[in-house]
């Protein structure tokens, strides 16, 4: 028996040292949703290792409060995870939506550059700004419209 809690301990120890790499996967589950049942069966293992003399009463509710307050805290410990990778992943949103929008200004820019022996012409129009009709006397204005073909 203190050789099988032994193995469920070291397991329970491994899982917990293998969770800080959160992009293992074991069967399609990441390796950081199995800390809270690592860590619950390693509380377990602990309250009745440290209630083995006491009656079977006493055993069971530590072994129990030891097992559900380690799995409490493997949950917290997961929200930890999953609120990291909410904001990593939204930081490489963000960077690539940047990344992309400065490739579409440079790529905007290189298409409107004169290639060589090409000419270039500019064309401006005057356009003459048109007001409301209601009473207050508006300076004339124009607008500038600068085309380049």
């Amino acid at each position: 028996m203190k050789r099988l809690s032994f193995t469920f301990l070291a397991f329970a120890i491994i899982g917990i040292l293998a969770c800080g790499c959160s992009s293992s996967q074991i069967a399609k589950t990441q390796v950081s949703e199995l800390l809270s049942p690592a860590l619950g069966l390693g509380g377990a293992l602990a309250g009745g290792y440290a209630a083995k003399d006491e009656d079977t009463g006493t055993q069971l509710a530590v072994t129990g409060a030891s097992a559900a307050g380690m799995y409490l805290l493997g949950q917290f410990i997961e929200s930890g995870f999953k609120d990291e990778k909410a904001k990593e992943y939204r930081a490489g949103y963000d960077l690539g939506r940047s990344n992309s929008v400065k490739e579409l200004y440079w790529l905007y820019q290189k298409m409107h550059q004169a290639e060589e022996g090409e000419l270039q012409r500019t064309r401006v129009f005057e356009l003459p700004v048109q007001h409301p009709e209601d009473g207050v006397k508006y300076l004339p204005d124009t607008l500038k419209i600068s085309i380049t073909e």
